[in-house]
Formats: structure tokens, sequence, C-alpha cells
């Protein structure tokens, strides 16, 4: 049902914030004397920083005048959600200066839910459309991980083009780009090394996962250049809405999903948002079970019409037994052809992960299209573990692992950033550029303790309750603080009406420090070898309109890596520098609801530590900054609506790594996890109201090819290439209930999704698995 938003003093914003979440649409009340929207001003060009053709000469005070300025601004909403206008009767909209009666004008927003997002604001904080940003720029859009029942930001990450999702165990995964780790940020706040070894929280909080692929350190500061992970929450509505999920799959997979929102006080200036969730499930590997819940929350008030205060709160609770970290090797090096069920790990292993979020954020927008914003993040998670691992391979003699560990474990991180920015347009030498410049601080303090038991000797294949539980007392512990922070800023130039200059740098400091705690009374902190001091990051891109709906590119992207070891004469190395060349074309068809990119890449990863020749016998070893990588390859993806009812998103890479510069790997190959080819598609068919009512067909495919195990085993047999389709199934029993079924890998192919190293990480991919959902919505 439509919801009804005050305009303020940001349409855009506003749209973006909340107007018509999900499937929802908008309606706005407007006062055309005092809004914004009537200022001749007001930016409708693409990028919200050209100025509009004229205003048509009406009469403002008047239905048809007023009707034709809505119409007028209405594009504007369209690169949003798409807009209808209504005139409704009188009411008491504030009176002109003449005394006369101001009818009341409704301006509804239907939300058009699909595979396309227009805009996303992980390449610059304020929303742009893809064919702003001179890189390759994917979005998973809420209707697609509804459509594909995706509830982890690994199966978000598993759909998205150029991505390699490499599991560790199942609680969490290893998320790859180009070869290397990808990054994270949280609404635009960075967040080092977010995605790595880190529980995530469950989907049902997020509207949308934005992915840059390649370098992205303006932003983000340091990090692998893979490329960064925005997830952005899920906000406030204006108008009451309510939705539920009920589903049950395979393997006892149980989940629920409740989503409230609306305003909370009569001038709807206070808005809130409720998201409960909960999933009981085992896995397709015997005896694993998880149990998860969430709960968040999220508040926005409007201290003034052009202020605006956001609250919010998330915890989440993981409790898993007899977790799987995949099965070993043979000690020869082949993959253990088993039943897929298989589970090496005793049932008394267990992990339980909490988290806990708050994030605040406060916003201006002034009245020259400038807006200023401060967001905070704050996030802490503990975690304990009981686990057992295989010491080594398996002896394809005996069917024997030489011994088993143990050990037990606490960890707690708790993590803290801060993003402050300015944005807006400016005018200069006769055109209109825009503006931007920020600070983030990024601090991460990890505390972890730890014991062991002594290893369980000769224990048989498939008899992992062989292995005992064993009382453990931790017997050594450490803390670490990363800290990093800087001032950042981008220029957008217009050189010409088709030519757009896009300059960005940051300068960073990092630092780390550690000590021991544990078991005995905790050390002095130690500053660490990895740091940087006021280092500089540039980039650089062109955008080049060379028609009404395709753009020309090219991007020079840097990011920064600080290292540990040291040279010969005592000094620290120079940091890794990932720089990459970018060259694509992005195009808009179909009026807007088709996006296609085509992009090709080459990324040098510089400066890698190289064990200095000059220095072979020394007990010490020295190093050089000399070491290379090379990232190069080539991305297309197609993303939208070519059909009525068809929505479909569709991506192909070819990716190459190698070594240019290695003292014993040179020019052999570097990411051998990640495949060199791979194509994702999914599409979803909705079938008319003259043809099959209330029906809707979708299916897609995931195909990769081959991959490598740990280069430590030079005898490891490789995963060879696969394909797996899934399809789905969904039927609208009635205006607000839709019931669906989803089957995964319909064929049930059999095949390794990762492979890893010789005592674990080499996964089975999921068998065929079904799941059906009940979806309501008011």
């Amino acid at each position: 049902m439509p919801c009804v938003c005050a305009v303020r003093d940001d349409l855009p914003r506003l749209v973006m914030a909340g107007c018509g979440k999900g499937s929802h649409g908008c309606a706005m009340t407007i006062d055309y004397h005092s809004s914004p929207l009537m200022r001749a001003d007001f930016p409708v060009a693409r990028g919200s920083v050209m100025p509009p053709p004229p205003v048509p000469s009406v009469d403002p005070d008047t239905r048809t005048g007023s009707m034709r300025k809505l119409l007028y601004v209405t594009p504007l909403l369209a690169v949003f959600h798409g807009v209808t206008v209504q005139a409704r009767g009188p009411a008491d909209a504030g009176e002109p200066a003449d005394g006369r009666e101001v009818p009341e004008l409704l301006v509804t927003a239907e939300a058009m839910p699909g595979y396309k997002a227009d805009a996303a604001t992980v390449a610059g904080k304020v929303p742009l459309a893809p064919r702003e940003v001179p890189n390759s720029l994917s979005v998973l859009t809420r209707q697609q991980m509804d459509d594909q029942e995706l509830v982890t930001m690994s199966d978000a990450l598993r759909q998205i083009t150029g991505v390699t999702v490499i599991a560790n165990d199942t609680t969490n995964d290893q998320v790859m780009a180009r070869g290397y780790s990808l990054g994270a940020m949280y609404d635009g706040v960075p967040s080092y090394a977010g995605l790595t070894a880190v529980q995530q929280f469950d989907l049902a909080m997020y509207e949308r996962v934005e992915v840059l692929r390649g370098p992205a350190g303006v932003l983000q500061g340091s990090g692998e250049p893979g490329g960064v992970v925005n997830m952005v929450r899920k906000r406030p509505g204006a108008a009451f809405a309510l939705s539920g999920t009920l589903a049950a799959g395979s393997w006892n997979n149980y989940r629920s999903e409740v989503d409230v929102t609306g305003p909370l006080n009569a001038d709807r200036s206070l808005r809130g948002r409720l998201v409960v969730s909960g999933q009981d499930r085992e896995y397709f590997q015997d005896r694993t079970h998880t149990g998860k819940w969430l709960v968040f929350g999220t508040l926005e008030y409007d201290l003034q019409p052009a202020t605006t205060l956001a609250l919010s709160a998330s915890i989440q609770n993981d409790n898993t037994t007899a977790p799987s970290s995949g099965l070993p090797l043979y000690t020869d090096g082949r993959l253990i052809n088993t039943d897929r069920s298989t589970n090496v790990y005793p049932d008394w292993v267990n992990y339980h992960i909490r988290t806990e979020e708050v994030s605040a954020s406060i916003e201006h927008r002034f009245d020259n299209r400038w807006v200023a914003r401060a967001a905070l993040n704050h996030r802490s998670q503990h975690s304990d573990s009981k686990d057992a691992w295989p010491g080594s391979g398996v002896d394809p003699l005996t069917g024997t692992f030489s011994r088993f560990n143990r050990s037990q474990s606490e960890s707690d991180y708790d993590r803290d950033g801060l993003d402050l920015y300015l944005n807006g347009p400016f005018a200069l030498l006769g055109r209109s550029h825009n503006l931007m410049l920020g600070f983030n601080v990024d601090r991460r303090k990890s505390a972890s303790k730890s014991g062991s038991a002594p290893a369980v000797p000769n224990v048989l294949f498939g008899q992992p309750d062989s292995v005992p539980e064993a009382s453990i007392r931790y017997t050594s512990g450490s803390e670490t603080v990363t800290s990093q922070h800087g001032p950042y800023g981008q220029l957008r130039a217009s050189l010409a009406d088709p030519l757009t200059l896009v300059l960005g740098g940051r300068t960073t400091t990092f630092r780390t420090r550690s000590r021991n705690v544990s078991p005995s009374v905790p050390t002095d902190w130690s500053t660490g070898n990895a740091r940087a001091d006021n280092h500089f990051t540039p980039y650089g891109g062109l955008l080049l309109d060379v028609s009404r709906d395709v753009t020309l590119y090219g991007s020079y992207a840097d990011i920064f890596v600080p290292q540990t070891q040291k040279k010969a004469d005592g000094s620290v190395i120079d940091p890794r520098t990932g720089r990459q060349y970018e060259l694509g074309a992005k195009g808009d068809f179909l009026d807007g609801r088709l996006g296609a990119t085509l992009a090709l890449f080459t990324l040098r990863d510089r400066n890698r530590a190289y064990r200095d020749p000059d220095y072979p016998a020394s007990s010490t070893p020295y190093y050089l900054a000399s070491g290379e990588i090379e990232s190069r390859g080539w991305e297309a993806e197609l993303t939208g609506s070519p059909l009525r009812g068809l929505d479909l998103t569709a991506g192909y890479t070819r990716l190459m790594t190698r070594y240019v510069k290695d003292r014993s790997l040179e020019g052999k190959a570097y990411s051998i996890q990640t495949p060199s080819h791979q194509f994702k598609l999914w599409a979803d068919y909705r079938f008319s109201e003259d043809s099959l009512p209330g029906f809707s067909l979708g299916g897609g495919v995931q195909a990769n090819s081959g991959s490598e195990s740990s280069r430590g085993n030079r005898a490891v047999q490789g995963q060879g290439g696969y394909a797996v389709f899934n399809a789905r199934a969904a039927f609208r029993l009635d205006r607000h209930f839709t019931v669906g079924v989803l089957v995964n890998n319909v064929f049930d192919r059999k095949y390794y999704a990762s492979v890893g190293t010789s005592t674990a990480y080499n996964f089975y991919g999921e068998p065929r698995n079904v799941m059906l959902t009940l979806r309501g919505s008011y």
C-alpha cells in the first residue's frame, strides 16, 4: 500500500531512505509554495549537480500550474522508483499571499521492485547512478534476495559478478574478487578487514548489498585491492507496512521473519522499523546444526525539516554444533570421493557467537543543496568454541589420520568507525561541479585466549566420535589494536556536457599494537611494524557520454597494505600497493530498465615481501619490497528488465593472475582458488494477468572453471569445471500473500565448491535441496 511522506529539503535522500521500501509505494504531500522542489535551481539532471532547463512559465497558484511543476520534477523521483502524480481535493496546505486556498497535491511513487538498482553509495557516499562511477559496480537488491531465498552475506555475495566465496567453515567464509579479499563498509562507514573471520549479520536487516570491484583506497583507507562491499541497512518508512516470511526446507531448515515499519507520531517526523528473524537448521553434513536469531531496530527523527537523526541497534546469536570445516585430502594430494554427508568432526565441537551493533548518524541538508553527514558505528562480537581437526591428511592405505588436534578458545573484538563528510555542488567557469570532503576513523580491538589438549593418534576416517572431548585450560592469550584514520576528498568536474572528470585522494595514518594477556599478567603494549604515516592514495577517472544510453570510462585506482618484514639495515619494507587501470563501457537501455557493463582491468600488486638474495644463509631473514603479482581480465554484466515481467541479472568474469616476480613461483598462477572463468545468471518471469495470473517462474545457473588446492601440496588434484542450476516457482494467492518453492542444484551435481588444504577446507557443494516459502505483506 502507498505510504505518505512529507517532502522536505532533499527528495533524492527521501526516496533512497525509505519512501517505498521493498514493494511498498510512497505518496508525498507537498506544500508547493515552500518546498525546494519548486525552486528553479532544484537539481534534476544526471548526478544531481547540473542545473535543469528553465521551468515552464505557469501560474503557480492554479492546480494546473502546480501539476506541471510537479510533473517537471517527476523524472528525478523516477530515477529511484517511478512516480504517478494525483490531485486531491482542497485541503489546508497553507495560504498564499492573496489569501486564496491552495489545493493539496498527492505524489504517489509506486516502488518498482526488480534487480536493477538505479543508484548506489559505495563509490561516493551519496547516491550515484552506475553510469556515473568509472569502476565496476554491482548491486544486489532486496527483490533478488527474496526471490532466491538468500539469508546470509555469503549467499548474497555468491550472486555478484566477479566475486568468489571460499568456505572456511559453517560459520564464516572468505570473499574474493580479482584474486584478493574484499573489504567492508556498513552504510558507508569503512571497517578494516570487516569480512575476514568475522560473523556477519543476517540479510533480513539489509536493504541492498553494493560491491565495488578493484582498489577502493580513497574511501576505505588501507586494504586489499579486490574491492569493497557496502552493506546498506533497512531504514524506516513514513507509512505503516508489515511483512513476514515463513519457510521450511531440506535438512530440517526452518526460518521466519517479521518486518514492521511506520510513523510513530502524528506528523511522521519520528519513524521506526523493527526486524526480527529466526532460523533453526541442519545441513547436508551429518550432525551439523545451527540455531540463529536476529533483532534489528532503527529510528529516524527529523530534528527540523532539514536535519535528520538516525539510530539503530542490532543483536544476533549463533549457536552451531559439529560445524564442518570441510574434508581433508589423501596424503598423496588426491581429493576424497566420499558421501557428501560425511562429517569428520566430533559432535562435541561447537561454536557460539554473539554479535551486537549500535549506530548513529545525523544529516543536515542546506538550502544550497550541500549535505553534511556524520555517522558512527560500534560493533562487538564474542565467540567461544571447542574444536577438533585433523592434523594430517588421510593415509590412502590405512584410511587413518596420523593425529587429531583438540583445542578451546574464546575471542572478543570491538570495532568503532566514524565517518564525516560534506558534499555538494558548486559553479565554476560557467559549469556545475560536485565536491566531497570527508574524514574517517576506523579502530579494531581483538582479544583471544586459547588452550589445547594432546592430539589423538591414529583416528580412522569416518569415525570422528572416537576423538574424546577433553577438559582444556587456557594457556595463551593476546590483544591487538589496529587503527587508521585520515581525510579524503572527491571532485566531480564537468569539463563539457558529455565529459566528466573524477579526481580523488586521501592520506592515511595506520597503526598496530599488541600484547600478551594470558595466562600471566598482561605485558606492555608493543608497537607493530605494520604502520604508515600520511600515506597518500590517489584516484582518477574520466566519463564520456557517447550517446543518450552509453558512457565510456577509464580510471586509475590505488590502495596499500603496510608490511612487517625488515630489510638488512633494520628498516621496515615499504607498504604493498595495489594499482589498477580499468577501461569500460556502461549503458542504460529500454528507457533505463536494462543496464549493461563491460570492463577490462589490469591490477598490479607491487612491493610484496621478497627474501633478500644477498643474505641467503642468514639466521635472520631479510627482505626486499620487490615482489609483484598481476591480476588482469574482463567482466560483462547485464541487469534489469528487458521484457515486461522479466527481471534478470547475468555476469561473466575472465580472470588471470600470475606471479610477475617471485623467488620460486615466478610465472605461475597466484590466486589458484578463484576460477579463471565464471558465469552467473538468474532470471524471474511474472506472467501477465491475461495468461497465468499470479504465477512466476525463475531459474539460473552458476558455472565455474576448475580450481586447485593450496600450493603447499604439489601433488594436489584440483576440482574441474562445473555448472549448478537452480529453479523457482511462485504463486500470488491474493494481494497480500505469495507462496513459492525454490530448488537448488536441480540436477543434483556432485562437485567440490572449494578446494583447500591437505587437512581441511575441501567442501562439497550442496546437494539438491528444496525450500518452501510463504510471504505476506500489508
